[in-house]
């Protein structure tokens, strides 16, 4: 079995040291290293807001295309880079995020094409949620932050959990069925229970994750 590559800036040790880092079989460890940024993100249980500034192309796109919210700048820019290069559009989740956004039809023509799109056409087709002014999208992202933040951390968590796999179930009833586990649990916490009793109290919760 080949063995990953040494992780350092240190010079090969010797020439077959040097071709070795240059095997196919080193640049998969590499590829397989980058991608999976993507199912790490997706796996989180806190939502991923994204706040785009200028370009995203790229590596950037697919992170941006693998947060849970995606926010731009009127500067925000996104393209899939890499068929300009020479390479493949299809990279880092890529093929598999970006049709479930936008659908199949204009996510291969932006994948062949490795076209720019704005932030106004992005908001138009879905790919992001919000536009703001240069300057205020960070603060935007905290907006929206503090909005997922004032519900229970395990009913948040079993909202993007879900969301994220009903996007791979391959039936209405199969993510019914799923949805039906997770309301039982959750409606189990204690966190359940204070944010309604909050709630009729007329006062912020106090989650305690439990």
């Amino acid at each position: 079995m080949h063995e990953p590559p040494a992780r350092d800036a240190a010079p090969p040790a010797s020439e077959e040291d040097a071709v070795r880092r240059r095997s196919p079989q080193a640049a998969l460890h590499v590829q397989q290293a980058i991608a999976s940024l993507v199912p790490k993100l997706r796996s989180l249980p806190q939502p991923v807001i994204a706040a785009v500034n200028g370009p995203a192309a790229g590596g950037g796109f697919a992170l941006a295309l693998a947060s849970d919210i995606r926010i731009a700048a009127a500067s925000a820019r996104f393209n899939a880079a890499f068929v300009k290069i020479g390479l493949s559009g299809c990279d880092i989740g890529v093929s598999w995020l970006l049709p479930r956004l936008i659908g199949a039809g204009l996510s291969h023509e932006l994948l062949l094409t490795g076209r720019f799109v704005d932030a106004a056409e992005a908001l138009r087709i879905g790919l992001v949620s919000r536009v703001t002014e240069d300057g205020a999208v960070v603060g935007a992202a905290l907006e929206t932050a503090a909005l997922i933040c004032a519900n229970s951390p395990m009913g948040v968590w079993m909202t993007k959990e879900v969301a994220w796999s009903r996007l791979e179930v391959g039936s209405l009833q199969a993510g019914i069925d799923l949805e039906n586990r997770t309301q039982v649990m959750t409606s189990c916490t204690r966190d359940q229970t204070e944010q309604i009793t909050s709630f009729l109290e007329r006062r912020p919760p106090e989650y305690t994750d439990s």
